[in-house]
This record gives structure tokens, C-alpha cells and sequence, in this order.
């Protein structure tokens, strides 16, 4: 049989859909074979007062497995008037994960933007370096949101995916990863007998398709590995769940309206706290520069400058006391969040944006982490750092 597809999208109906809440996976994810990969599913509520999330996450198990017995395998990030749960459905062929959030009290709370959780997957060894997809079930249960109301409301969802491979990424995916948007708008299917003797099926559109001329301009040299750069949506970006978590803000920018805001603004909110974001990036083996560049903005209320430990290398962020001082830092992590490099380690207050640069490519051949933080000791005055306009200018 071949399958054809009928029935136009309602354009009114697609632009009432696409302004609901949404969920998302990044479709820039890379991974070494024999590894793991931190899959951050981000929330957009878009306007929306949303109280609840009912979603499933499946995933390509030829190449990815979740294993509960990894450290955080599944980690929110969520307001205190929120909890959040996963299950792995084993006998789902797809790699399935059953997830809810939602406020179980009234009056209910709205969900804030945010990576509201983050799941981390071994990678396994294919035959070639390969794209694996993750992305959301349409059907064990299909993602759902439900308002302060106890309303249902229409919203999307949006695939992602994980290069895993020794090598860079191709510049195209090989796939297109088109969001979920609400049943309703899912196009008219219907089955029709062909006589063709072959057991392939055809995919036939009855809306005749625009005609895009091919692009055969040669790719540009260099390019910028980082993903949302500038902090003006809720994609690419990590943000670790912490006792003060760090976040999107508009209280500062050095372009347009948003950057990364890490550490504590408000000093009756002090206590003892890492913060910070996070992009993982690859940087191709054959690269010949790497070019990290940022814009900071450094607020302390500390009284002294002089950092107790000096840089720290080669330790996991978090798991002890590295200064007894307030700190803004910016530091290399691999693909498991462990600590392999410091680039800036500092306690400053000159409030103004200054513009940082450094050289990543002693990472060439590697999936890294760009994280930057702000550590708070929970005493005395609070320390935060905006940071805006990230790029990694690769080039081969």
C-alpha cells in the first residue's frame, strides 16, 4: 500500500498552537562512544500559567540506554512548590520514560521557563559515529499540560538528538526533528491499495510542495559551536538544580534583552549555594583555532578578594567546600560534569561588562562543557555574575 497524506494545516489553528506551552530537547547534543550524555528537556511556558506535565521520553536504543544506576540519572530542577517523578518502561522497544510535574497543592503555582530536568543516558559503541534521536512519545501517554484552572491546555513539543561519534558532527543533521505540535493538527492519513508488486511503501503528499532552489554555496571555515549565545530563549543551556539555581534574566544584558544570571542578587536570599549553566560543545580534532568569547558582569558584596584555595583543577564542581570565600568562575567540565579545566576564577565587584577570550583547543577531539558559576558561602554580603554574547569561533 502506499500512504497518502491529505488535508491542509489550519495556519490560524498552527499560529493559536505554536504560542502555547512547550517542551523541548536539544538537537545539538554530542557524545563519545562508551559514554554518557546529559539530555536537558527544557519548558517554555510562553504565556501560559502551567501547572502540570505529563510527558514520555523515548529515545534510540541502539545507541543510548538509561541506567538508574548512574549518579542523577534523572535530576529537576524545580520551584519548591513543584515535584517531579520518572519511571523507565522496560518492555517500550522505543527506550520509553514515563514523566510527570506537577504543584499537588492549591492554590496551584505556574511553572516557571526553565530545563526543568535533565536525563542523563550511556552512549553505546555503533559500528559508525552515528545521530541517535530523543525525543517525545506521542502516544504512551502523549505529552500533555494542564493550567492553575485545571484546564487542559494545547501546547508542542520538540525533538532533539545526540551525535555519538569520535569525530565532528556533519553541519546538517541527517534527519529533521519537526515538533510535536497537538493532535488536532496532525494531517488527515489515509491508506491506498496500489497495485505495485513491491512490498515498499511510498509517502505521497497532496499538497504540492514549494520548490527550494539547492544551496551550493561552499559552508563557511569557521563557525560558533554555542547555541543560544546571547540568552534570549530557553534552549541549549543546562542549569544545574542547587540550592539557588541560576537562570534567564532581564535585569542585565550586553545586547538585546536577556543574559545568564548566576549567583544571589538579593542579599536577604544568602545562603550557601553553587550556580551555574552549562553547554556542551565538540571541538572538531582537525580544529587549528578555538576561540571562547564572552561578556561579564560581576556584583560582590564580599569584602575581600583573596580566594582561600587558588584555581582548584580536576575536581567535581560541588562535592566539597573549594573556597571559604564567595567566587564567580568559568571552568571546563567533560561530558560526565567532571572538572578538567579553569579558566577564570575571581571575586569581583566592578560592576561594568568586560569582555573575556580563551583559547579551548587544547579540547580539539573532545565533548566539553562550558559552565559558568557563582558560589555563594552563605554568610556576609552575596556574589552574582551575569554573563551575555558567548561564542566559540572553531575553525579548521
Amino acid at each position: 500500500m502506499a500512504l497518502a497524506i491529505a488535508g491542509f494545516y489550519n495556519l490560524a489553528g498552527l499560529a493559536a498552537q505554536l504560542s502555547g506551552p512547550a517542551l523541548s530537547i536539544p538537537s545539538n547534543l554530542t557524545a563519545l562512544p562508551g559514554s554518557t550524555v546529559a539530555v536537558p528537556v527544557t519548558f517554555s511556558a510562553n504565556g501560559n500559567q502551567i501547572a502540570s506535565l505529563v510527558f514520555s521520553i523515548d529515545y534510540d536504543q541502539s545507541v543510548l540506554l538509561y541506567d538508574d544506576s548512574l549518579p542523577n540519572a534523572i535530576s529537576f530542577s524545580l520551584p519548591a512548590d513543584f515535584v517531579g517523578s520518572c519511571s523507565a518502561d522496560t518492555t517500550d522497544t522505543d527506550g520509553e520514560i514515563d514523566c510527570f510535574i506537577l504543584d499537588p497543592t492549591t492554590p496551584l503555582a505556574a511553572l516557571p521557563d526553565s530545563v526543568a530536568l535533565t536525563v542523563t543516558l550511556r552512549t553505546l559503541s555503533p559500528p559508525s559515529d552515528t545521530f541517535a534521536s530523543v525525543g517525545f512519545s506521542l502516544d504512551s501517554p502523549p505529552t500533555s499540560f494542564g493550567d492553575t484552572e485545571g484546564q487542559s491546555v494545547a501546547g508542542t513539543t520538540s525533538d532533539g538528538a545526540v551525535w555519538v561519534g569520535t569525530g565532528p558532527p556533519p553541519l546538517l543533521f541527517p534527519r529533521a526533528f519537526v515538533p510535536f505540535v497537538g493532535r488536532n493538527l496532525l494531517p488527515v492519513v489515509t491508506l491506498v491499495p496500489t497495485n505495485t508488486p513491491t512490498a515498499t511503501s511510498t509517502l505521497i503528499l497532496t499538497q504540492t510542495p514549494t520548490a527550494t532552489p539547492t544551496n551550493t554555496a561552499t559552508p563557511p571555515s569557521c563557525s560558533d559551536l554555542i547555541v543560544n549565545g546571547g540568552f534570549e530563549n530557553n534552549k541549549a543551556w543546562e542549569l544545574p538544580a542547587t540550592a539557588y539555581t541560576a537562570g534567564y534574566s532581564s535585569d542585565r544584558a550586553h545586547n538585546d534583552s536577556r543574559s545568564l544570571r548566576t549567583g544571589i542578587i538579593n542579599t536577604q536570599d544568602n545562603v550557601f549555594s553553587y550556580s551555574s549553566g552549562r553547554q556542551a560543545v565538540y571541538i572538531p580534532a582537525n580544529a587549528s583555532t578555538a576561540q571562547l568569547k564572552f561578556w561579564r558582569y560581576a556584583i560582590s558584596g564580599e569584602t575581600t578578594s583573596n580566594l582561600s584555595l587558588g584555581i582548584p583543577t580536576g575536581r567535581l564542581l560541588g562535592t566539597s567546600v573549594l573556597s571559604s570565600n564567595d567566587l564567580q568562575y568559568v571552568i571546563i567540565v567533560d561530558a560526565n560534569n567532571n572538572w578538567i579545566g579553569t579558566l577564570l576564577w575571581q571575586l569581583s565587584n566592578n560592576r561594568t561588562w568586560t569582555k573575556e577570550q580563551f583559547d579551548l583547543l587544547d579540547y580539539a577531539g573532545m565533548t566539553i562543557k562550558v559552565q559558568f558559576g557563582t558560589f555563594n558561602n552563605g554568610t556576609g554580603g552575596v556574589t552574582a555574575m551575569y554573563v551575555d554574547d558567548v561564542s566559540l569561533q572553531v575553525c579548521p
